[in-house]
């Protein structure tokens, strides 16, 4: 198994190399160069092949979108690696995992795949910082997804209770590549200390401000009235009665419980 793990990581290196080796007298370049050309090439091809497993071939014929099969595949295959970041997956952890994929838009054979890409996040040479790297770019399209993200990989995290300094490590590593500050990992870590862990979604800082409409430099004033305003655009309330489909008002519902998680927020990490 070990074997195969060399060969799966560095095959495209290796034959990289050779080829750019081969190839550097018709080229009319320093053997050395043709070397390290080919090898950066071959790299690109292992990351490459790597990475589609997670978020490419994988998900054929899941109906899935680009966006949704980064989101996914990335919840899925960190899942993995935080659950057996102590070496072991427990089955708190595997509960957990499940949890969140029935929370996910997945078909039968969709939540099949997404087991598939978890059991790949378990591996060591699991392309994480890539992936995570793509999440981030469709995080600025998506902060709504992007905060789901963050609160399924805590939701694995204490499975089995607090976590620990190495798995809190981790996931302040994680924060860091999807671009969000450790400010919001830590307010959810102070929040489970207390006892007061919200299943509701949290969303992170940044997009909290982003959801009210208002800038980081905003007042208190400011930010109230801007919560304000947004739930009362949002409210369901205003939907009942006015022809409005079930889904239309559990959108509503949603989006009222973001704008009100996203002020409790700003307002957690500002003290007031």
């Amino acid at each position: 198994m070990q074997l195969y793990r060399i060969i799966q990581n560095w095959l495209g290196r290796i034959l990289g190399a050779l080829a750019g080796g081969l190839a550097a007298g018709p080229l009319g370049i320093a053997l050395w160069l043709g070397i390290v050309l080919g090898f950066l090439a071959g790299y690109g091809v292992d990351v490459w092949a790597r990475v589609t497993q997670v978020v490419g071939l994988v998900w054929s014929r899941c109906g899935l979108g680009f966006d949704q099969r980064v989101f996914i595949g990335t919840t899925a295959m960190t899942m993995g690696y935080v659950a057996k970041h102590d070496g072991r997956v427990s089955e708190a952890e595997i509960s957990a995992a499940r949890r969140v994929l029935n929370e996910l838009p997945l078909d039968e054979l969709g939540r099949k795949r997404a087991i598939t890409v978890f059991n790949r996040g378990k591996d060591p040479g699991a392309p994480l910082r890539w992936i995570l790297l793509m999440l981030r770019a469709v995080g600025r399209r998506r902060p709504e997804e992007l905060a789901r993200f963050l609160d399924f990989q805590l939701r694995v995290a204490a499975a089995d209770g607090l976590p620990d300094a190495g798995r809190e490590k981790l996931l302040r590593w994680v924060w860091r590549h999807v671009g969000v500050s450790g400010v919001d990992l830590d307010a959810r870590l102070d929040g489970m200390r207390r006892g007061k862990l919200n299943r509701t979604v949290r969303p992170t800082i940044d997009h909290a401000y982003k959801l009210l409409g208002v800038s980081r430099n905003a007042s208190s004033e400011q930010v109230r009235k801007a919560y304000r305003r947004a739930i009362s655009k949002s409210h369901p309330d205003r939907m009942v009665g006015n022809g409005h489909s079930e889904q239309e008002i559990e959108e509503a519902s949603e989006k009222t419980r973001q704008i009100r998680a996203a002020y409790e927020a700003i307002r957690e990490v500002r003290g007031s």
